[in-house]
């Protein structure tokens, strides 16, 4: 639901918004104009490093870490620990032991901030920190507070506004529990998330192996086919996502989009409609249409649940780091998706 919010916000961005949106022809990294270059080539407002602050911030922090084993040990048996679809969240499947039924508990660092326009969202205080809760559905509850200050500096616009509160970063601590309270097991979690905050666990110090989850997929602006023009890029907070505009000899104007996640590879679920081609040291997986085209690369190893542990339910909930390109036709999502991998794991 967050992303698709903002992706909307993002394509309303770009097409009203003019900070950060320098014109570079980023093949040979030499501006267009001779704009002040804060990042890839774009003059940055106060807002944009704002959001791409956010970002960074969220890429730096480990999830699991967060979730720690006191709190998880006082609802069950742990049976699943790891990073779970985005790499941005970390998952937890406990055995409460009163019954065959799993309870979980899982955490997302770039969450959405709640509103109290929701009838379900109550603000409290907890650890002497404000945050919403809801517990509008039954055996289920959701604590959010935010990871960043406000921003406070001058905005350009009223889209600027919108996407500096959306890009504060809140995290979402989910419990699910078959038989008991779930707010009554999810507030020590959130208090516990709220006291490492000050001190906060770092992806760089995680067991699971994911280095490039400290990556920045725009970092690939920096690294794109030579006759690329980059025509617009606004920065966002989302940590493993990159939009922008581009252009070339073959195509004009093209929105192009990058997604790094966590996805099972599963050749019995997966479409019968790919295409795989093998450039670079890449095999690049293709899903087209008459107007647009997805390119998609495994990037690692698949992760391992509770690595330190033999358990089955662990061994085999594996996921992998995957990229996922989207632009108007195959072969430009194919260049895309190389230069980007090239990025993301150098």
């Amino acid at each position: 639901m967050r992303r698709n919010w903002l992706l909307a916000a993002v394509a309303l961005a770009m097409s009203v918004s003019t900070s950060g949106c320098a014109v570079v022809l980023l093949g040979s990294a030499s501006p267009a104009s001779s704009a002040p270059q804060n990042r890839y080539g774009f003059e940055m407002s106060e807002a944009d490093r704002y959001l791409a602050d956010s970002a960074a911030f969220v890429r730096s922090l480990d999830p699991c870490g967060f979730l720690t084993e006191d709190d998880l040990a006082a609802l069950g048996t742990v049976v699943q620990l790891r990073p779970d679809g985005e790499l941005s969240t970390c998952s937890a499947s406990l055995n409460p032991g009163r019954s065959s039924a799993t309870d979980s508990v899982s955490i997302d660092l770039d969450g959405y901030q709640p509103t109290l326009d929701d009838p379900d969202t109550e603000q409290i205080t907890i650890g002497g920190e404000q945050v919403f809760i809801d517990d509008s559905s039954q055996g289920s509850c959701r604590i959010s507070f935010p990871l960043r200050d406000e921003f406070d500096g001058p905005t350009s616009g009223p889209m600027d506004g919108v996407l500096t509160e959306s890009g504060r970063s809140f995290a979402m601590i989910d419990v699910s529990r078959a038989d008991d309270d779930a707010c009554t097991a999810a507030k020590p979690i959130a208090e516990t998330a709220l006291g490492l905050l000050a001190d906060p666990p770092l992806r760089i110090d995680s067991k699971y192996n994911l280095p490039l989850a400290t990556k920045d997929p725009c970092g690939v602006l920096e690294h794109l086919p030579a006759t690329w023009t980059v025509d617009r890029w606004n920065p966002a907070s989302d940590p493993y996502h990159c939009h922008f505009m581009v252009s070339s000899a073959t195509f004009e104007d093209t929105l192009a989009m990058l997604d790094v996640e966590l996805t099972y590879v599963d050749s019995e679920l997966r479409s019968t409609e790919r295409e795989t081609v093998r450039q670079g040291n890449y095999t690049v997986e293709t899903r087209g249409s008459d107007s647009s085209c997805f390119a998609d690369i495994v990037l690692g190893n698949p992760v391992l649940g509770m690595p330190e542990t033999d358990d089955t339910a662990a061994r085999y909930a594996r996921t992998v780091p995957a990229l996922s390109v989207l632009t108007d036709d195959c072969e430009s999502a194919v260049a895309l998706a190389v230069a980007a991998a090239d990025v993301l794991t150098g």
